[in-house]
């Protein structure tokens, strides 16, 4: 199994819950934010599902709010592992086209509202996949 295997095995093992948020990243430094959407999230960090996926150890800002919350969440991030969208072939378990992206400096507030949400209801519903 490579590296990315491992890692994502690894990650896999935290808690999840299914949820589609808009998420706000940007490379460290840069001033501009692009949206993407989460797939799911651990208290470790979050999926991200995309075409076009960041290199891995890009370094990140990020932003997002959990449904329900009126903080908003501000942390660095790191891309862990990056699987490329390959056309004809389809995607397994173990190569989502996308991005693993790994929380670096959660404040304690912000590690508080993640625990619980990702604990609340021992994970996802159907309704908490897709959040207005």
């Amino acid at each position: 199994m490579n590296d990315d295997l491992d890692l994502f095995h690894q990650i896999r093992k935290e808690q999840r819950r299914l949820i589609c948020i808009p998420v706000l990243l940007s490379t460290e430094g840069a001033d501009n934010f692009k949206i993407d959407y989460t797939t799911d999230m651990s208290v470790g960090g979050f999926l991200i599902q995309t075409g076009s996926p960041l290199k891995k150890g890009t370094m990140l800002d990020i932003r997002f709010r959990l449904p329900g919350a009126i903080k908003l969440i501000e942390a660095k991030g790191e891309v862990v592992w990056s699987h490329q969208y390959k056309p004809g072939t389809e995607p397994t378990q173990d190569a989502l086209p996308g991005m693993g992206i790994k929380f670096l400096n959660l404040d304690g507030q912000s590690k508080k509202y993640l625990i619980s949400y990702v604990e609340s209801e021992k994970g996802s519903t159907e309704e908490d996949i897709f959040v207005e």
